[in-house]
């Protein structure tokens, strides 16, 4: 392993004098690859700080800035730290050596770079593993079922035999510290599980032996004696260890009583400042609440705390009151106290729940730059405000409101300077459970539940083409659990009344299919989105979604339904991973999605194709970025962009790669900089003759699939980041009809104009 490299420039090093410049740890040994690099890995963290290469990346170099001056004593105790670590991991037969090699620098003809290469040689020997492993914890060999044992080390030997199948160790594995220490974590919470309220790792200890005492005992057979002499030659080849967990010798027989749950009292507004109110006290399902402000209703509570009077005391259940508290948005701070009864098996709860600040105000102003075919160059200007009520109805409700009002400008046309127009409103509520309450649900999903009810309003006036006027309302349940969750809405109900101007007439004159598409409609739909996370080395997303819209209340026949109901199944995937190289990332991404709309629509203006406000499309800032917003597409379709200035389609494919770097800092600001491509398309799922080649042809993928690159700069402020992307097109299958000569040409007419003829992209955040 290397620690500095070639591209590697000293800053601030002291002349002429030897300093680190390069740190090497050769790992010698019968070792895998992923053993290997797993072990240098731990023990490069082992170097003394006096003797640790840090670099600075650049875009093509690195700066070594204020290397340190070499000290043998640095590598000396860098040895000692190296070999603590190997004995934790159970290498205990180690050897570990080191030499340095001195190179002269010149910096402007002077000779004052000391360049030291400090090279360990670490050979960690046999691995000594896990032979026998024994949990002695009562006196009696036999423990029979039949007999009632009044000594508790007993039954924690009952306990710990009932969990032998949990065990973190086996025969086998390394005799390693981490190991054994989550061994003993494993059993402390076993115990303190099943009411063992002050047991802690004091109360254990592992015992082991490296040799098998009955080899040292003295024998007259001499095949005996060979056979004892071939045994330790295999120990010495093969070093085991048996290790046997017991309690401490003289430990305090209290922390072996069991404790049940006595009484539970709840202070749902604890605060310091209590003077002038007169508490209130309830009892509900055996807990004791008591309110200074009338905070919450006291039904609310007992279903959230999993501490119930006379149950043996589990410590799972502790922690999961505490995290379910936090979890609800009504308190901030949260505190429960535990009181032995002396002399007693039962232990009292006081909880003690701080309130949050009830009412959350927020307002920010947005902007953007956008370029329209019809109004040349936009610019955005949004107002949002936003009140939050954490506790709404007095039961830990989570409540969003917010409006919004935005506009398009077009700076360069005084005679139109407003181009369009938005104002919404939109309201949601989070219940931090299923709504009605579903007893089939197991008591140990329930926390992971939580219902969802949104209601929003909006009105979008685009000057000279249309008003439409929405309305979404949506009931729904979340779950979660590990790194996954899932999404219901049912049902969700969509209404868009579109109001057609000129500009949008005349352009449907010119594009029949697009009445097909722009038109009033209702959706009574149910959609699914699933999201999980992980990955090892990397970080992972998948996402999905599926919408289906008709297929139940399409069997309902009336004049409303047929008239404006949409009946269509959509379903999209994603994959995103981002790989971290040091202070590099590689990052990609995938996406594909499909819409159908069903044969059994009635209304002739709402067949064939997807309604518009369902439709995919690409370019912009988070998509293809070599492409303006909803500039590319469908599929190879040539056709003059004031003829059809919006670009979408029932399907999409896209995948998108960048490559991060940093650049520099400056004042505590992060500048990095990305090179990226993106490659996809859209396509209408059938034929349409406004859009020849437009839809989706397996035969035709290659050809219709764009491809745009570029690079960016990325201003990281910590809290969000700021993005920049300049892209152009390397493939464009679907130009204007004067750029026809391009079409599907990679690099057509490649230079200076081509290069600075590309497509600027503001964003905020990462694309994926």
């Amino acid at each position: 392993m290397v620690f500095a490299g070639c591209g590697v420039i000293p800053k601030d090093y002291p002349p002429y004098e030897p300093f680190v410049y390069k740190t090497n740890i050769k790992l010698e040994g019968n070792f895998s690859t992923e053993e290997k690099n797993e072990l240098e890995s731990k023990l490069s963290t082992q170097l003394d700080d006096s003797i640790r290469v840090r670099t600075l990346d650049k875009l093509f170099w690195s700066v070594l800035q204020n290397p340190p001056v070499y000290d043998s004593s640095n590598a000396d105790r860098s040895i000692l730290f190296m070999r603590a670590l190997l004995n934790s991991q159970g290498y205990f037969r180690d050897s570990i050596t080191y030499d340095t090699s001195l190179s002269i620098h010149s910096k402007s003809n002077v000779p004052d770079q000391y360049r030291t290469t400090v090279n360990f040689t670490v050979i960690p020997g046999k691995q000594v593993k896990l032979d026998s492993i024994f949990y002695s914890f009562s006196d009696s060999a036999v423990l029979s079922d039949s007999i009632i044992h009044t000594d508790p080390r007993t039954d924690i030997q009952r306990l710990t035999d009932s969990a032998a199948g949990s065990a973190l160790i086996k025969r086998g594995d390394p005799f390693a510290k981490p190991a054994l220490s989550s061994e003993l974590e494993r059993l402390v919470e076993l115990y303190r599980n099943n009411g063992y309220l002050r047991f802690t790792q004091d109360e254990l200890r592992i015992v082991w032996d490296t040799l098998d005492a009955s080899l040292l005992r003295p024998v007259t057979d001499p095949f005996e004696q060979i056979q004892i002499l071939a045994e330790l030659q295999r120990r010495r080849e093969n070093p085991q260890a048996d290790i046997e967990f017991i309690l401490t010798p003289g430990l305090d027989s209290g922390r072996l009583t069991r404790f049940y749950v006595g009484d539970v009292t709840v202070y749902p507004d604890f605060d310091e400042d209590t003077a002038g109110f007169t508490p209130t006290e309830s009892i509900v399902d055996e807990y004791r609440i008591i309110q200074f402000r009338d905070y919450i209703k006291p039904k609310i509570l007992p279903p959230n705390i999993y501490l119930r009077k006379g149950e043996l005391y589990s410590l799972r259940r502790y922690v999961r009151t505490i995290n379910r508290f936090n979890t609800l948005s009504a308190w901030q701070l949260v505190n429960i106290e535990q009181f032995p009864r002396a002399g007693e098996d039962t232990v009292d709860f006081v909880i003690k729940l701080s309130p949050a600040e009830k009412y959350l105000f927020d307002a920010n102003i947005e902007g953007s730059r956008n370029t329209s075919v019809f109004a040349g160059n936009l610019l955005g200007l949004g107002f949002n405000v936003g009140l939050q009520n954490r506790n709404f109805a007095k039961a830990s409700n989570l409540a969003n409101t917010n409006l919004r009002f935005g506009t398009e400008l077009n700076v360069n046309d005084s005679s139109q300077f407003v181009q369009s127009r938005q104002v919404s409103f939109s309201h949601s509520i989070f219940f931090p459970r299923s709504i009605p309450h579903f007893g089939f649900i197991p008591d140990r999903y329930r926390d992971n539940i939580q219902t969802v009810f949104s209601i929003a309003l909006s009105s979008t006036d685009r000057v000279s083409f249309y008003n439409l006027t929405s309305f979404n309302s949506s009931w729904g349940y979340e779950y979660k659990w590990r790194n996954k969750s899932l999404n219901v809405r049912i049902p969700n109900i969509e209404y868009s009344l579109i109001n057609r101007r000129s500009r949008l007439d005349s352009l449907i004159d010119l594009n029949p299919s697009l009445k097909n598409i722009f038109n009033d409609g209702l959706v009574i739909s149910t959609i699914y989105k699933y999201v999980m996370t992980g990955g090892k080395k990397g970080t992972n997303i998948f996402r999905t979604n599926l919408e289906e819209s008709g297929l139940v209340t399409g069997m309902i026949r009336n004049n409303f339904l047929d008239s404006q109901l949409y009946r269509f199944v959509k379903i999209d995937a994603e994959f995103s991973r981002s790989i971290k190289f040091t202070k590099k990332e590689f990052a990609f991404r995938f996406f594909g999605g499909v819409g159908y709309e069903l044969e059994s629509t009635k209304h002739p203006d709402k067949q064939r194709y997807l309604p518009f406000f369902k439709q995919f499309f690409a370019g912009g800032p988070n998509s293809m970025r070599a492409w303006g917003l909803r500039r590319l597409g469908p599929g190879s379709a040539v056709k003059p962009f004031n003829e059809a200035p919006d670009r979408f389609g029932d399907i999409q494919l896209e995948a998108n790669a960048e490559y991060r770097f940093p650049l520099f800092n400056f004042r505590g600001i992060q500048f990095n900089s990305a090179l990226f491509v993106d490659a996809g398309n859209v396509w209408f799922l059938r034929e349409n003759p406004d859009f020849p080649n437009g839809h989706f042809n397996i035969n035709r993928l290659w050809n219709d699939i764009a491809v745009g690159v570029g690079t960016g700069l990325r201003v990281d402020f910590n809290f969000f980041l700021v993005r920049v992307d300049y892209g152009f097109k390397a493939k464009d299958p679907s130009p204007a009809p004067e750029n026809i000569a391009s079409q599907n040409k990679w690099f057509y007419n490649f230079g200076w104009n081509k290069l600075l003829g590309g497509q600027v992209q503001l964003g905020i955040n990462y694309p994926f």
